[in-house]
């Protein structure tokens, strides 16, 4: 299954670090020298589409055999047998085969300060969605239909 924030919070993750880079241009323009400003720029704006891009591709994705959460920075994919819980921040609380605990932050689905409630509403829901497939138990995956024909037919 696959979670993703609404179009409107993907649209806004994406475009919020361009128009950063915007405004901290048009802060410099006039103090700074030209080519710093074009400098700075630059670095900024390539910065602010790398983040851009990885904003837009902010969820989760979940099947039998764990969990896969796209962050701002890098995808974490975990096993399901390692997974603890999920928070309500949101974030995934998990124990690596090495006994150490970690915590992985769900950013697709965090409110920070006020958002709409429309995108409240999609968020708290993905991450009841998320609880309820962290509880539910465990099943090995099904075989697939060859698979399932062959055991089916009688052996000679």
């Amino acid at each position: 299954m696959e979670l993703k924030p609404l179009l409107i919070t993907r649209i806004s993750s994406a475009l919020v670090w361009p128009v950063l880079a915007g405004v901290l241009v048009v802060a410099l323009y006039g103090d700074v020298h030209l080519s710093v400003v074009i400098g700075v720029g630059l670095v900024s704006l390539a910065a602010a589409v790398y983040i851009g891009l990885f904003g837009w591709r902010l969820g989760v994705v979940t099947d039998d055999e764990g969990i896969e959460v796209h962050g701002l920075f890098r995808n974490r994919r975990i096993a399901r047998d390692e997974v603890t819980s999920i928070t309500d921040f949101p974030a995934v609380r998990w124990k690596s085969t090495d006994g150490k605990t970690h915590w992985t932050p769900i950013f697709a689905f965090t409110n920070i300060h006020r958002v709409m409630p429309l995108v409240d509403r999609h968020n708290e829901a993905a991450i009841a969605i998320l609880q309820n497939w962290q509880s539910e138990p465990h099943q090995a995956p099904k075989p697939d239909r060859k698979q399932r024909r062959r055991r089916q037919r009688p052996t000679r």
